[in-house]
């Protein structure tokens, strides 16, 4: 006859402390003591502000929507709706502000492109706080040579013209080696 060894229920540790932050079984983030006489915090039940004006516009535009559609089925033999305007205005109404929104689009576009530069100008590559000189050469804009006057004023403060680096290049600059700590 084999003898089973008795189960022994495992004990806490006692470095294990529920109450510290380190604890795998700490509430996270750690929960403020209660004083006794705000156990039950006062909830309060009214709305604020915005959601009562919000709640009010959405209700005035549904209304104020079902008013015009009555008015646009409504049929004319109703006595009391002759103090609305005639019919054609339930079709030009919206088609006018449909209008209003298509031209105000196009005004804008035609404005953005109004605006901006011309390809030539100076303008589509420096803004007025650049340090490039302000005044066209006599002959367009050129120098002898064939280059754009603004590169005079850089000078030697130029940067090299932009091309593809190697990714190897890259990672070696962004990611250089670095001693490992033993």
């Amino acid at each position: 006859m084999t003898s089973t060894p008795p189960t022994r229920t495992p004990s806490p540790s006692p470095s294990l402390n529920p109450i510290s932050p380190l604890s795998p079984i700490s509430p996270w983030p750690p929960i403020p003591p209660s004083s006794s006489s705000s156990e039950h915090p006062q909830k309060n039940d009214l709305p604020n502000s915005i959601d009562v004006y919000s709640s009010i516009a959405i209700l005035g535009t549904y209304l104020l929507f079902a008013l015009y559609l009555f008015w646009a089925f409504a049929p004319e033999e109703s006595s009391w709706t002759g103090w609305l305007p005639d019919r054609q205005w339930a079709i030009i109404i919206p088609c006018w502000l449909m209008m209003v929104v298509l031209v105000t689009y196009w005004s804008y576009a035609a404005l953005t492109i109004y605006r901006t530069p011309d390809w030539s100008s100076v303008d589509c590559i420096t803004d007025p706080y650049a340090g490039t000189p302000s005044k066209l050469s006599e002959n367009g804009g050129s120098t002898k040579n064939g280059e754009m006057y603004y590169w005079e004023a850089v000078g030697e403060k130029a940067s090299s013209q932009a091309v593809d680096l190697p990714i190897d290049l890259v990672n070696r600059v962004l990611y250089p080696l670095r001693k490992r700590r033993i």
